[in-house]
């Protein structure tokens, strides 16, 4: 591609224009972007030695984020939230806002106690924030076999903890012998 290269001289506009004026590129081979450029022109022109302006951008806080915020300081984070599952059910967090702006909008609770209401409000839904106050899981009838226990191991956080150097030398050592 003939031309200069150097964004200090003109901008791609102008050296765009410059080639397809010298038929270095075809008027077929126009870039799509050009012809949009060329209609609705930026209102400063984007050269490389122009001044920002200096925005001071606006602090925006919901009374949602006020009131998730303190959710995630009572009851921590629970994990990971998956945006493919979000249509189908929504977080928890988001669950505990609707409820909590619900028992706000009745005014019968005062709000230092709101916090904890909500909460209570929703384990008669069944949602436990405290995993000590969730009930325990129902034990299997006696007339139904039991299901043998299996011993479960804690999953290795790194791959160092589920493989270890020695444990390999010594499964080769007694293949040796």
């Amino acid at each position: 591609m003939a031309g200069n290269r150097l964004e200090k001289i003109g901008t791609i506009f102008t050296r765009t224009t410059g080639l397809l004026r010298s038929g270095a590129i075809k008027a077929s081979e126009k870039p799509l972007w050009y012809e949009v450029y060329e209609a609705f022109p930026p209102k400063y022109e984007p050269r490389f030695d122009r001044l920002v302006e200096e925005k001071k951008t606006r602090q925006i806080l919901y009374t949602e984020d006020i009131i998730r915020a303190k959710f995630y300081k009572a009851y921590g984070s629970p994990g990971t939230i998956t945006l493919s599952e979000h249509s189908l059910r929504p977080a928890i967090s988001q669950v505990f806002i609707k409820e909590y702006q619900k028992l706000r909008d009745e005014g019968n609770i005062p709000q230092e106690k709101l916090m904890e209401e909500t909460a209570l409000a929703l384990e008669a839904h069944g949602i436990y924030l405290d995993r000590s106050r969730a009930p325990p899981k129902p034990e299997p009838e006696p007339d139904q076999p039991a299901v043998e226990k299996q011993s479960v191991e804690p999953q290795p956080k790194t791959l160092t903890d589920k493989v270890r150097l020695s444990d390999i030398f010594k499964e080769s050592q007694e293949e040796k012998n």
